[in-house]
């Protein structure tokens, strides 16, 4: 299963800039990092009363065969009527490339009012980072999608889980975004709710099974230990009573000459 997800991240993450202009002039050249390798979102799932999941986008999670095959527009505020620059299989007025970081988008802005008015944002910091949609192998654990839950716990107690995508398989937009973090509305957030009930709802219950099952297990031990520990002192004390009564025995069958 491959389903179609908007991600966004923080300009304290993404880098998103106007490129300094040569010569002192005024550029119209944006770049920055659409996605980052190795950095955890923010609760993907915040109406939860019981987990919180968090995505993690791998090292080599993209890869060039994925972009030179990808028809990737440029967008503000994901707004696909306003198209920015484009990247169409390797060529076009976008420019996509894979670094150690991530996904790195260079683009530069053609001479219009709204392209204008995106750039003087950008720099006055009004704009809070970048965004992409893109797809992932749901049923492929070893090189798609994993689930982890760790041994940690949220603040207030909840399940903490972390989705690893190891392999992107469409990408289909990178968008400047006037909002950071990832999609908070109601219905993004229901939408994510319902996906992650579906995902992580049977191994949820396994995983709590599994952990009642090694719960009482250890339950079991330590009563079986404590029971054994109260045998022995009754085999002490029980001991120490024939040994007591030989050596009053012995007392009485005493004859003093």
């Amino acid at each position: 299963m491959n389903k179609k997800m908007n991600r966004e991240i923080d300009i304290a993450v993404s880098g998103l800039c106007v490129r300094e202009a040569e010569g002192g002039g005024r550029s119209r050249t944006v770049e920055g990092h659409a996605a980052v390798y190795g950095v955890r979102s923010v609760n993907l799932t915040p109406r939860s009363s019981f987990r919180e999941v968090y995505e993690v986008m791998e090292r080599g999670c993209f890869s060039t065969d994925l972009l030179n095959r990808s028809d990737v527009p440029l967008t503000a505020f994901h707004d696909n009527t306003a198209i920015l620059g484009r990247w169409r299989m390797g060529k076009g007025t976008l420019k996509l490339t894979l670094d150690e970081r991530g996904l790195k988008i260079e683009c530069t802005l053609a001479e219009t009012s709204r392209a204008d008015e995106l750039l003087s944002a950008i720099e006055r910091g009004d704009i809070n980072g970048m965004s992409f949609a893109f797809t992932a192998d749901e049923d492929d654990s070893e090189n798609g999608v994993s689930y982890e839950k760790l041994a940690e716990r949220s603040a207030d107690g909840k399940d903490v889980w972390i989705r690893h995508v190891k392999r992107v398989t469409g990408l289909y937009d990178v968008t400047i975004a006037g909002h950071p973090a990832y999609p908070q509305t109601d219905i993004a957030q229901r939408e994510a709710e319902a996906f992650f009930d579906e995902k992580l709802g049977a191994q949820e219950v396994a995983t709590r099974a599994a952990e009642d099952a090694a719960k009482a297990a250890e339950e079991a031990a330590k009563a079986a230990e404590e029971a054994a520990k109260a045998q022995e002192a009754r085999e002490r004390t029980m001991a120490a009573e024939r040994r007591r009564r030989m050596r009053r025995k012995l007392n009485e069958n005493t004859v003093v000459y």
